[in-house]
């Protein structure tokens, strides 16, 4: 599988040391939440991923052709995220997730990975707003709170529960080559995208981060949010309807 990345402010992207992915997952909480933030941190494109996994569908967004494969930073920011605007196709999505965790273990400044994700909302039991699901190497990770270590220590993803996809692979990627990552699963609406289950991603981010991304817009917008994302995927789950199977938690 060809996969190449094309840096077109390398200068950006060489500085940072955070990366964040979200991929279309349960309530599509990774891609909406992934998305709320280039637009709140007004992100620039610095860097696209040129693949033969990529589905044949591109769009326009503000002057400018998006590809499935995009990657958001700016001037004096740390942070790198991730949009996969489409999921790679079936076949090869373990390929194209382990060259991706390939090139943040290469990218020399990077120190961490978050990866936003949900988890069954008929599955909470209590007060929590997430699960999480941490590599052996972010247990020692010092870039983080021990307030968060222990929020962290008592929701871990569900014994028995399962998480599938790119997220899946790529955590299991870091984490077999020892590199800090953590998967933050917000709790979603199965059968339908979900912008107000990705708002206790977003505002978890912000805890960890020191950021101050508003919420107010996926809270404002939600239905409007649903609706848009359901147009995006509506090629390519057609082109895929043959082949699809049902989700787990990602």
């Amino acid at each position: 599988m060809k996969f190449k990345i094309f840096k077109e402010e390398p200068e950006i992207l060489d500085n940072c040391r955070v990366f964040i992915g979200g991929w279309h997952g349960l309530g599509e909480i990774g891609y909406i939440c992934v998305s709320h933030l280039v637009q709140e941190m007004k992100l620039i494109r610095v860097a696209t991923i040129m693949s033969s996994g990529a589905p044949p569908f591109i769009s326009v967004q503000e002057n400018q052709l998006r590809l499935p494969f995009e990657i958001y930073s700016k001037q004096n920011s740390d942070i790198a995220v991730f949009i996969p605007h489409l999921q790679p196709y079936r076949h090869v999505q373990i390929e194209f997730s382990e060259k991706l965790s390939e090139w943040i273990l290469s990218h020399k400044t990077f120190e961490v990975a978050y990866f936003i994700g949900g988890v069954d909302s008929r599955l909470k039991v209590s007060d929590q707003s997430l699960q999480y699901i941490p590599s052996r190497m972010f247990k020692s990770y010092t870039g983080v709170s021990e307030k968060f270590r222990n929020e962290i220590a008592t929701n871990l993803l569900d014994q028995g529960l399962f998480v599938a996809g790119p997220l899946a692979i790529m955590l299991g990627y870091l984490d077999m080559n020892l590199f800090p990552a953590i998967g933050l699963l917000a709790y979603a609406e199965r059968e339908r995208p979900d912008p107000l289950g990705a708002v206790a991603a977003v505002e978890k981010l912000n805890n960890i981060l020191n950021l101050s991304i508003g919420t107010e817009e996926l809270i404002k917008n939600a239905q409007l949010i649903e609706e848009e994302i359901k147009r995006q995927l509506a090629p390519i789950e057609e082109t895929n309807r043959d082949s699809q199977t049902r989700r787990i938690y990602t």
